[in-house]
């Protein structure tokens, strides 16, 4: 018991945490709330206005026949209505300007606060659960900023006017009406609950949900090759069936909260119009007053019914909130200090100090007190068997994260006392998987420099051996690339690649298997275009392909995060050790 209660307590708290950190979005436009505000209070005091005359109109035109009451009326009505819609519209317009600015300033925060984290955050995330976050739940959001104000606020000060108006009328039957309020403010309360937890479980399978549709699509040659379909089907048939499982829980707790409430409402007015008659007999009411007390009650379910509805949209909401704000919670892995050394010109000198590393997820050292120098100019290879952790070096170069122990060192600055820009500025990436994006050539090879000029861009293509490929596509440079690049061959993206990071000039290169995934021929053009660049710079190779190291300077052998072997070429084959057999494995 005292466990559910905790977790009651916990949640109330965390609910509280959400509301403040989106009250911070809408406080911005306090000015437009306010004049929103001013036009809901319009409207629920033109709304109390109609109900207070609608008891002496029914009696003066109805019952007693007053034909000028009815020309009043005529053309009074007409001015009211017209100044009613005024005020709707300009209440609507406000609110709709107010969501969506709420929501493109949390959509920026999100792409921006993403694109600040550390690369651990995506290997604990899926980016189909990042994406579910993104659109479904910001839509969400968007929802529950958008219309829980323009019709929450709205209902509640007509609910409010309204009850003011019938204690005005009769206050013991106003005490009556006004007796069922706590019972449903309970009611909604722990209806929210239900729908809240609902709601956020679901919008977890729907990650789930979008993460089986992305992984299909991406695989869809291996799903058709091993005939995988019907496994396909039948784990996104789980997941399917789990999201309308949690869904109907929702459903089910937003179904019943009418239902119920229209009858204790009617349980209500029954009472009320039994009071009322009892009253009209011993003439202490009168007949309009009892037709206006009615009107005011049946005008204040009415918007009550709709706080009801809009419940459930606000749990939907604040679940989907929670788990943008989840993300905007995440702090980066990797933190810059806030001075930091500069690094105008670099030599390229890197130095490894008894470097440590340990992935978050796994129990074993990737790099086990590892040291090693590389000087200015030098070309330096890093070999071994896969786990070894060669790529973990190159992530720990360009500062994707930062040593468990042990100090890397960039021309003698720890690199904890640098900043990442400041020094991925000097750094350039030729990786295995080359990343294209959907964009022309130019916007692809001209990423890390956006301010290059057509002749070095141009002098750049030349130098990875792209330039002749490229001329000879239908608009040259301002080609399409489409998703991924898949207009290319495995040879011409990676000499693209190879461009991008010749046009940053770059002090130190960084090349991860950059050839590993091409043919022979790809692979002698691309390394052609490789060697062509390397002078006059610090080059880090991480290498599968041992042929391709054989003119390195330095060749570091890795064994299980140690170093095993330093040497050349040469030097390394008469050690005959852990390089000589990985060379005769290969050759």
């Amino acid at each position: 018991m005292k466990t559910a209660e905790a977790r009651a307590v916990s949640d109330k708290a965390r609910f509280k945490v959400l509301i403040r950190a989106l009250l911070q979005y809408l406080k911005p436009h306090k000015a437009r709330l306010a004049q929103a505000a001013v036009s809901m209070i319009i409207l629920a005091a033109i709304k109390n206005a109609v109900i207070y005359i609608s008891g002496p109109i029914i009696k003066g035109v109805f019952m007693d026949l007053n034909m000028d009451l009815l020309r009043l009326i005529v053309l009074g009505l007409p001015a009211l209505f017209v100044l009613r819609m005024a005020v709707e519209y300009v209440n609507g317009y406000l609110m709709s300007w107010i969501g969506q600015r709420v929501v493109q300033k949390i959509r920026e925060d999100l792409f921006d606060h993403i694109h600040r984290l550390s690369l651990e955050f995506y290997w604990r995330k899926r980016s189909s659960d990042v994406m579910s976050r993104v659109i479904n739940d910001l839509n969400n959001v968007q929802s529950t900023v958008q219309f829980i104000p323009l019709y929450g606020i709205r209902d509640v000060l007509t609910v409010v006017a309204c009850v003011a108006l019938l204690f005005y009328l009769n206050w013991q039957l106003a005490l009556v009406a006004v007796l069922v309020l706590p019972l449903i403010g309970a009611l909604l309360g722990v209806l929210g609950r239900k729908m809240r937890k609902a709601s956020s479980e679901s919008n977890v399978i729907v990650g789930e949900i979008s993460h089986k549709f992305q992984e299909s699509l991406q695989g869809i040659t291996v799903v058709k090759a091993f005939n995988y379909e019907e496994q396909a089907i039948a784990k996104f048939r789980v997941s399917n069936d789990a999201y309308f499982s949690k869904m109907m829980r929702y459903l089910r707790a937003t179904a019943l909260s009418g239902p119920v409430m229209e009858f204790i409402s009617g349980m209500v007015l029954l009472a009320i119009i039994y009071l009322s008659g009892k009253a009209i007999f011993s003439g202490t009411m009168t007949v309009e007053n009892f037709f206006s007390f009615v009107a005011a009650y049946v005008t204040a379910y009415v918007p009550l019914k709709n706080i009801g509805n809009l419940n459930s949209k606000l749990q939907l909401g604040m679940a989907s909130w929670e788990r943008i704000y989840q993300i905007l919670e995440e702090k980066p892995a990797v933190v810059i200090k806030q001075t930091t050394n500069d690094i105008d010109e670099l030599d390229g000198k890197i130095e490894f100090k008894d470097v440590s590393y340990k992935y978050p997820a796994r129990d074993t050292q990737v790099l086990d007190n590892l040291s090693f120098t590389i000087n200015p100019g030098e070309v330096a290879a890093f070999v071994g068997p896969s786990g070894s952790g060669k790529t973990t070096i190159i992530h720990l170069l360009l500062r994707f994260f930062d040593p468990v122990s042990g100090r890397v060192e960039m021309d003698g600055h720890d690199m904890l006392d640098l900043d990442t820009k400041d020094l991925r500025a000097h750094m350039g990436l030729v990786t295995q998987d080359t990343i294209l994006f959907d964009d022309t050539v130019l916007g692809n090879i001209t990423i890390g420099a956006p301010g290059a000029t057509m002749a070095d861009v141009v002098e750049a293509a030349r130098a990875a051996d792209a330039h002749a490929f490229i001329e000879a596509m239908p608009q040259g440079y301002e080609t399409v690339l489409g998703e991924r690049g898949v207009k290319l061959s495995g040879g011409q993206r990676q000499r693209l690649a190879i461009a991008r990071a010749i046009l940053k000039k770059p002090k130190i290169l960084l090349l991860d298997e950059a050839t590993s995934n091409l043919d022979t021929a790809s692979e002698q053009a691309v390394q052609g275009a490789i060697e062509r660049i390397l002078g006059g710079r610090t080059v880090v190779m991480v290498a599968h392909r041992l042929s391709t190291v054989r003119n390195a300077d330095k060749i570091f052998v890795l064994k299980q995060g140690r170093l095993a072997e330093t040497g050349t070429h040469e030097e390394l084959l008469k050690l005959g050790g852990v390089y000589k057999g990985l060379y005769e494995a290969q050759t």
